[in-house]
C-alpha cells in the first residue's frame, strides 16, 4: 500500500464521516441523540463520545509527531507502508466488516446519555476529525513504517504510524455505522408507536 494514496483515500473517507455528522446528525434534537434502542446500547451521542474519547489519545500523539516536523520539504517522499501485526490485530478488531464486538474499556466508554450536551460532544467531535483530516496533509512527510504512537494500552505497545492512520479512521467509521443503525431503528420505533 502507497503512503500518499493511503492518506488521501483516509481524508476522503474522514470526508464522508464528517459530510454524515453533518447532514444525518446535526439536524436531530438533543432527546433524539440520546435516545437508545435498548438499555444496554449506546446512543448516537454516546457513539461520538466515545469516538472523542479514544482519538483524542491518538491524535495527541500524532500531532506530537507533526509538530516535530518543523520545516518540510515541498514534496512528501511515497513511500510503500506495510502494517505489522500490532496493527493488523487493532485494525482487525475495529474494522467495521467485522462482527466481533468487544467492550469499550473503562477508559474510553462514554458517560450516560443524559449526562452529555449533544451540542458540545457534537463539537468537539467535528474538531478532532477536522484535525485528523489536516493531520494527514502533515504526515505524509512523516516515515509510516518506522515513527510510532503509543497505544491506549500504554508504552509498552507502540502502532506504526500509518497503522495508527488506518485503525482511526475504520474505528471512526464502525461507530458511525453504529450510529446510524441507532437512527434507523428511532425511525421504525417512532412508526411504530405512533401506529399503536
Amino acid at each position: 500500500m502507497q503512503k500518499l494514496d493511503t492518506a488521501h483515500d483516509l481524508q476522503a473517507r474522514l470526508s464522508r464521516v464528517l459530510e454524515i455528522v453533518k447532514t444525518e446528525f446535526a439536524p436531530l434534537t438533543d432527546a433524539q441523540l440520546r435516545w437508545k434502542p435498548a438499555p444496554n446500547r449506546w446512543s448516537i451521542i454516546e457513539c461520538l463520545q466515545h469516538l472523542n474519547l479514544a482519538e483524542r489519545f491518538y491524535i495527541r500523539n500524532i500531532q506530537h509527531k507533526v509538530d516535530k516536523l518543523g520545516l518540510v520539504q515541498t514534496n512528501p517522499t511515497d513511500q510503500v507502508f506495510e502494517s505489522d501485526w500490532v496493527g493488523k490485530a487493532m485494525l482487525y478488531a475495529v474494522d467495521p466488516q467485522v462482527k466481533l464486538k468487544l467492550p469499550a474499556p473503562g477508559l474510553v466508554r462514554p458517560r450516560p446519555a443524559a449526562e452529555l450536551v449533544p451540542a458540545d460532544v457534537m463539537g468537539q467531535f467535528l474538531d478532532l476529525q477536522t484535525t485528523l483530516h489536516s493531520l494527514l496533509d502533515k504526515a505524509v512527510y512523516l516515515d509510516w513504517n518506522q515513527d510510532k504512537v503509543m497505544t491506549l494500552f500504554g508504552n509498552w505497545l507502540k502502532i506504526r504510524l500509518g497503522d495508527a492512520f488506518l485503525m482511526l479512521v475504520a474505528h471512526t467509521e464502525r461507530h458511525m455505522n453504529q450510529a446510524m443503525r441507532v437512527k434507523a431503528e428511532m425511525a421504525t420505533f417512532t412508526i411504530t408507536t405512533n401506529n399503536l
